[in-house]
């Protein structure tokens, strides 16, 4: 497995010297930079010794993609400018999570909610697919969003989207949230993307957090899984606690 944070693309270099292998960054905070600004940042990543692989935070809150007030046009020129921009920095895949953007409102009957958020998952995988990326669908936690809430449901989504470039994530900070069954992990069996954190807090992987971590690692050995693991969490002291959380993960993935 390959080790990575989301944090800001001015700590690279920190995650470098750690031993990480990649950053995962904003990419909606990347779309909203000015040119000259942006420009900044991608000859910040190109000189560092780790990539920039991974995006999340595909929308801003600004932008809806469920119920009357979603713009087709306005999000596709949004996509082309985010997708470009990843490209640019050398990324692969980026998340779809975006709970705000996603929430269906409470006069959209679930059923319509879920027809469209098909057809804009269609969307993103579509024009993403022009930039070389992979789209991962993020299922999240109720407190976040009430579309797509556990493994089972992003796995349905992307199912019925059924794009070669729109797949699935699991992201060990939502299911410890929910109580979902970590072992569902293990029983859809199929994820191009993973993002950890603690459940109680949100706060970066430790040892002694009294959370199932091992069974977590336990099911992505299972299932094949080799690819990379995002910390995507919280932290007071990252130049602390980052080294120890990546050499917990490691040994909890063997390596």
């Amino acid at each position: 497995m390959k080790f990575g944070i989301c944090t800001s693309i001015d700590n690279i270099d920190a995650l470098a010297a750690m031993g990480f292998d990649y950053l995962e960054c904003n990419v909606s905070q990347l779309a909203g930079l000015s040119d000259e600004d942006f420009a900044a940042r991608k000859e910040q990543a190109q000189k560092a010794s780790i990539p920039v692989s991974c995006f999340n935070v595909l929308f801003p809150k600004t932008i809806k993609v469920i119920g009357p007030d979603y713009n087709k046009e306005a999000t596709a020129e949004y996509l082309n400018k985010a997708f470009s921009r990843v490209q640019a920095l050398g990324g692969t895949t980026v998340v779809f999570g975006s709970g705000g953007a996603r929430k269906r409102p409470d006069d959209v009957d679930f059923f319509s909610a879920y027809r469209q958020l098909v057809e804009v998952t269609k969307q993103i995988g579509e024009i993403a697919d022009k930039y070389g990326v992979t789209i991962v669908i993020e299922p999240l936690n109720r407190g976040e969003t009430n579309m797509i809430n556990s493994m089972a449901e992003g796995a349905q989504l992307a199912a019925d989207v059924n794009l070669p470039n729109v797949k699935l994530l699991t992201d060990f900070f939502h299911v410890a949230k929910d109580g979902e069954p970590v072992e569902d992990v293990e029983r859809i069996g199929a994820f191009a993307h993973v993002h950890i954190a603690s459940g109680k807090g949100r706060l970066y992987p430790l040892p002694g957090q009294d959370e199932q971590y091992p069974l977590f690692f336990q099911c992505l050995k299972k299932i094949g899984y080799n690819g990379r693991v995002s910390i995507e969490g919280k932290t007071e002291d990252m130049m602390k606690d980052a080294p120890i959380a990546l050499a917990y993960m490691k040994g909890l993935a063997g390596e």
